[in-house]
């Protein structure tokens, strides 16, 4: 008896806090995991999929409160069933292939800070963005995090820093300055 309320009671916890985690992604006021979805090097670009998670753990929580209804207060309604066909759509939805959910990303449920990056960067700005953030000071992360315009201005200075790297310069690569293989063309 100890050990099963002891475990639902650990499970409403568990649930109820990856719930509130990704609430606070979604409202913009925590930056760091979006970004380190932006960090990773593949032939496609991962894509931040909010959908599995919430699914998720939505179904934990209707699982674990609807199995602590039957188990202490005799309901008879078998809840823990939509529970566990949530976590079972979530699971399946987080499975299933990168194109599929590459070709959705445009209605998903993401922060405003986050479209807009997407729309002004590129993927390898993106994955920069993503690596300079890791060398930021946990105060200035702090303040980027509640602060959307502090942290456009510093989005906007690390664009230009890459501006650099990026830029095909033509006059340069005539010159024979420059070779074929730095400047990224063939």
């Amino acid at each position: 008896m100890f050990w099963s309320v002891l475990f639902i009671a650990g499970m409403l916890t568990l649930s109820i806090s990856q719930l509130a985690r990704m609430i606070i992604l979604l409202s913009g006021r925590w930056k760091g995991p979006i970004l380190r979805s932006c960090e990773h090097y593949a032939p496609t670009e991962s894509v931040f999929d909010p959908v599995p998670s919430l699914l998720f753990w939505l179904g934990t929580l209707i699982l674990t409160m609807g199995t602590g209804l039957s188990l202490y207060a005799n309901v008879d309604a078998p809840v823990y069933l939509v529970g566990a066909f949530f976590m079972i759509i979530g699971f399946w939805i987080g499975q299933r292939e990168r194109e599929g959910r590459s070709k959705i990303s445009d209605w998903m449920p993401v922060p405003l800070w986050y479209k807009a990056l997407k729309e002004r960067t590129t993927r390898e700005e993106r994955r920069h963005i993503a690596y300079m953030w890791l060398n930021l000071p946990d105060g200035t992360r702090a303040h980027f995090n509640d602060n959307d315009a502090a942290f456009a201005s510093w989005v906007d200075l690390m664009i230009m820093s890459t501006v650099q790297q990026t830029v095909y310069d033509p006059i340069l690569e005539r010159s024979s300055q420059v070779s074929r293989y730095q400047t990224g063309r063939s």
